[in-house]
């Protein structure tokens, strides 16, 4: 891809999530990148420590969605509207798609996701798409 954006990382993420497949969005990822989340103490640093939080994390879902309709997620992409208007995002759902429980928010650089941060969605004004990559 010549010009790796926003948009490239958002969807590559839903595209994770949806599938419950990590790969093609870990190698998205800097060396160094960074993740954080408001419900989370510490960041994760570098590609490997979040490549296996996030196997974890999916197989975790996987092997309760099973069981448990509830534990199914779901990735749609939407912009921002106020603060960094026009931004790049993805909601985060379980259960329900109605059910957002956080927006994902990317940054790029050099063609590489440098860093991606999961927000309380009250915190944001945005726009959903009803777009569910897969």
């Amino acid at each position: 891809m010549a010009h790796f954006t926003e948009a490239d990382a958002a969807r590559a993420f839903a595209r994770a999530w949806n599938r419950l497949e990590p790969d093609d969005f870990i190698a998205q990822l800097m060396p160094e990148a960074r993740y954080a989340s408001q419900w989370v103490f510490e960041e994760l640093v570098g590609q490997r420590a979040i490549a296996d939080y996030l196997i974890r994390k999916m197989r975790t879902v996987k092997n309760h969605r099973l069981h448990d309709a509830s534990a199914k997620v779901f990735a749609e992409l939407g912009k921002t509207t106020q603060g960094l208007a026009g931004r790049d995002c993805v909601f985060m759902a379980q259960g329900r798609r109605k059910n957002i429980t956080a927006v994902a928010l990317f940054e790029v650089e050099a063609g590489k996701i440098k860093r991606y941060d999961l927000c309380i969605p009250e915190l944001l004004s945005v726009v959903r798409s009803g777009v569910y990559p897969i």
